[in-house]
């Protein structure tokens, strides 16, 4: 086979990956971005009009759009700070050789593959004031101050949620960094022992600067998951109480579900905004610091 025809035949192996990505990205994409400048309250196209900006304006100066703005950044930020320190920990620990070694990282990681509207209904019960396992626990254990209205205090509300989050994919965020740990060769810590190097400064000099590209990837996922965050929301608090867990994802899916889909996927491109002007300059930084092996 001659170079041409093997360079042909590497095109044609991916056609069907662009089939698929066309069909239920790209061509969903710029529809939804033709509706977002469209009054329509039906799937009857035939009666959509056009509404230029109004769509935008209408969800920028909607009263519960600061709000989400708000627990969106609120959420994001606890969640991708305590998924990766977590993940972290975790991945520097298990990339140690232990009997148990294999058995945990599965222990960890399963709540990953668990359904997320399954964990939410768990967690509902858990958290419930009165009949909830976690306040029980903490009366038991004599610290009835600590047992809280996890889900129906609106100053707590966010945060329980978002600890639910963490839990279910800091397991997620330990495989990422742990592939990059395993991927580090043995010889820096060798020399690093002969220099004498204690734990911390191998973390700090040899660890970190050559896991800092999975350390980048685990940041930008989870912080991406953060701000377009909706199902552990919806299925925990559904926005509630009041506004106080309401974020950009529940704002979306209330506009759709109310019939306003020119809004909706107003929304949904303003989010996609966010999401790039937030991730793009914190993915620039990190990668311009890292370092090849």
């Amino acid at each position: 086979m001659s170079k041409q025809n093997k360079s042909i035949y590497s095109y044609w192996l991916a056609v069907p990956c662009l089939i698929l990505y066309g069909l239920f990205f790209i061509i969903p994409a710029v529809m939804g971005l033709g509706l977002s400048f469209l009054n329509i309250r039906s799937f009857d196209f035939s009666q959509a009009t056009f509404a230029g900006l109004r769509n935008y304006i209408n969800v920028l100066s909607d009263s519960g759009m600061n709000i989400a703005i708000k627990n969106s950044f609120i959420f994001a930020a606890v969640t991708t700070v305590l998924k990766v320190i977590l993940g972290m920990v975790l991945a520097v620990f298990l990339n140690n050789k232990m009997r148990t070694t294999n058995f945990l990282r599965t222990v960890f990681f399963l709540p990953a593959v668990l359904s997320s509207v399954a964990v939410g209904l768990i967690f509902t019960a858990m958290m419930h004031p009165t009949r909830g396992i976690i306040n029980i626990a903490l009366r038991a254990a004599g610290l009835d101050a600590m047992a809280q209205n996890w889900l129906t205090d609106p100053h707590l509300a966010i945060f329980s949620v978002a600890f639910i989050e963490v839990w279910k994919w800091t397991g997620f965020t330990m495989v990422i960094l742990l592939a990059g740990l395993q991927s580090i060769p043995k010889n820096y810590y060798e020399v690093a022992d002969i220099d004498g190097a204690t734990v911390w400064q191998k973390f700090r000099c040899v660890t970190f600067p050559l896991v800092l590209p999975a350390f980048t990837n685990a940041l930008v996922v989870n912080l991406i998951g953060g701000l377009k965050a909706f199902d552990i929301v919806q299925a925990v608090t559904k926005g509630g109480p009041g506004t106080a867990t309401e974020v950009f994802g529940t704002l979306v899916y209330k506009s759709f579900g109310s019939g306003r889909y020119g809004e909706g996927c107003a929304a949904s491109i303003i989010l996609c905004i966010v999401i790039l002007a937030v991730v793009l300059p914190i993915y620039r930084y990190l990668t311009a610091r890292e370092v090849e092996i």
